[in-house]
């Protein structure tokens, strides 16, 4: 397949940026709450320091970075980081954790990575790492390519792939949606493919991963009904359903859905 083909395939679109906007910010205080990675407990952190991807001189691209969990892994290994979310809460969660850290070398923005131009942000070409790990800031060639047009060093993207989400599933279902996004079996492929039609050796690797999520009904709600405003725009009476089918799975007041999924991670040199 050319690369042509492949942007013609791998041709994501957000429809509901506000929505994607108010998922995410209704996540902040959950991720906000963590530990900070390390090569003890992180498969992607064993992977950048075995593979010398950074050094104390050198610069990271989080893109996607959440409140910024790996950002500030990283910042103790290299010279700089910039940080990069679509939502505001989480780069707010994010400052407040650089101020409780006392990490000077990090910094955070709000951005939307479908839309940058990385010339004006004069990114092209600026980092030594660059890394999206779980993040649908790159759903697309475009913003696939972005990597690498950032990179002057490495890249690293994290996808889960044969991802089962029982309670997602069950809603959309319910409400008549037949794609899943959620899981990023084809976005693998095409982005391996790119890599090598641009005559890059890029390695893979696999983790199994169970995610046990707990919410209470209303924050379960938002995360849902959102999730499903990506893909389409819902009715009132499509958002009273999910309501409905939340608080009957619902015991003692929270909704628990357990993911199964398999992380790939993608290392390459740009």
């Amino acid at each position: 397949m050319k690369l042509e083909e492949i942007k013609k395939k791998w041709n994501y679109q957000e429809r509901d940026v506000d929505a994607s906007v108010e998922m995410w910010d209704s996540m902040a205080e959950q991720f906000g709450d963590f530990e900070i990675p390390t090569i003890e407990d992180s498969f992607l952190m064993q992977l950048i320091a075995e593979k010398n991807l950074i050094n104390k001189d050198g610069s990271v691209l989080d893109v996607g970075c959440g409140a910024g969990k790996f950002s500030f892994a990283l910042a103790d290994e290299c010279k700089h980081v910039t940080g990069l979310d679509l939502s505001p809460k989480m780069i707010e969660k994010a400052t407040e954790k650089k101020t409780e850290l006392e990490k000077e070398n990090v910094d955070f923005f709000v951005n939307d990575w479908h839309a940058s131009d990385l010339e004006s942000l004069g990114y092209k070409g600026k980092f030594d790492l660059v890394i999206a790990n779980m993040t649908p800031a790159v759903r697309n060639t475009q913003t696939f390519l972005k990597l690498n047009e950032a990179s002057r060093g490495y890249c690293v993207l994290t996808k889960p792939i044969k991802r089962v989400d029982p309670v997602s599933d069950a809603i959309r279902e319910m409400l008549g949606i037949g794609e899943k996004k959620e899981t990023a079996d084809m976005e693998v492929l095409y982005a391996l493919e790119i890599l090598w039609l641009q005559g890059m050796l890029p390695e893979i690797h696999y983790e199994e991963q169970v995610w046990d999520m707990k919410k209470p009904i209303e924050a379960a709600y938002k995360l849902y009904a959102n999730r499903m405003k990506s893909y389409r725009e819902l009715t009132p009476e499509e958002e009273n359903k999910i309501r409905d089918y939340l608080v009957s799975i619902s015991v003692d007041g929270l909704v628990e859905e357990k993911v199964d999924t398999t992380i790939t991670t993608i290392c390459w040199k740009a």
